[in-house]
């Protein structure tokens, strides 16, 4: 479970270090929103664009005991500090048990204090860690949502472990695009085929080149869905160097499942389905007005 979270927040945190902004020395803060069902991360890089990435985490697949009360219908925001939390799930990464609980720290300020166990060469020894949190009023948390999204055109299913479409970003990158266009379509004799089959197509050009990678026979995947696919092609033009950096980041999730939803006009959203059903990881990459 530690070693998940930790994956998923520094992920988060190589998403912040290339947030248009960001200054070096300048606060690297996630929301943290917890729930009676779980527990989320939403890392608003980008925010001015509409880029958001967030970690969706189940109480039940994670904890032994979990309690969360509060006076706003038992629903707690609070706001951390990245490397802080980076360092204690790393520290705790190999804890059989690790206990959190929301507290005062000795300053009286609100913490998130960390309990848990290391091996040692005679005996284990306990640890305790403390993560300075911001309590966010119920006005302010309540205003912190993921973007409201028509249905997508196409839900696809990227292949492997988004390396591959990595790679072919980079290499666009290299010779100087800084915008790419993703279109999708259906893939002519997939119709038998449950869900049927797409291709992905990546476009990007420079002054003196342009860079255009199919993925073939992908598949469609039609659960979440109300309509089918159209048949047209769907084509959105997006910031290359976010979306590298989204496959960067999500890369190394070690995820179960990566799915692709193209929104026509909108929006790029990526999922990636953590492994043993922990979760999942969502990042939001707008469009770009031509």
């Amino acid at each position: 479970m530690q070693d998940t979270i930790h994956k998923v927040l520094l992920a988060l945190h190589r998403l912040q270090k290339v947030t248009k902004g960001t200054t070096p020395g300048s606060i690297q803060s996630i929301v943290l929103q917890l729930t009676p069902d779980g527990f989320a991360f939403c890392h608003k890089g980008g925010v001015d664009e509409g880029s958001q990435t967030w970690s969706h985490f189940q109480a039940a697949k994670l904890f032994q005991d979990y309690r969360i009360e509060s006076k706003r219908s038992n629903k707690i925001s609070l706001e951390a500090q990245i490397p802080n939390l980076l360092h204690v799930f790393s520290s705790c990464a190999n804890s059989d048990i690790t206990t959190l609980r929301l507290a005062n720290g000795q300053d009286g300020r609100p913490v998130l204090h960390f309990d848990f166990s290391l091996a040692g060469n005679a005996t284990d020894h306990k640890v305790g860690q403390e993560v300075p949190v911001r309590v966010i009023p119920e006005a302010e948390a309540e205003g912190i949502r993921e973007p409201e999204m028509p249905e997508p055109e196409f839900q696809i299913e990227l292949p492997g472990s988004v390396a591959k479409l990595r790679n072919v970003l980079d290499r666009m990158k290299q010779v100087g695009a800084t915008l790419v266009a993703v279109e999708a379509s259906k893939e002519a004799g997939g119709a038998d085929l449950p869900g049927g089959k797409a291709w992905l197509k990546l476009t990007a050009e420079s002054e003196v080149v342009q860079i255009t990678t199919t993925f073939p026979s992908l598949n469609l995947v039609t659960e979440g869905k109300n309509e089918p696919a159209p048949e047209r092609s769907v084509a959105l033009q997006l910031s290359l160097k976010r979306l590298a950096e989204v496959m960067s980041a999500v890369n190394q999730l070690s995820a179960d499942t990566h799915i692709a939803c193209i929104i026509e006009g909108k929006a790029l959203v990526l999922y990636a389905l953590l492994p043993s059903g922990l979760g999942s990881l969502i990042s939001y990459t707008p469009v770009v007005e031509a």
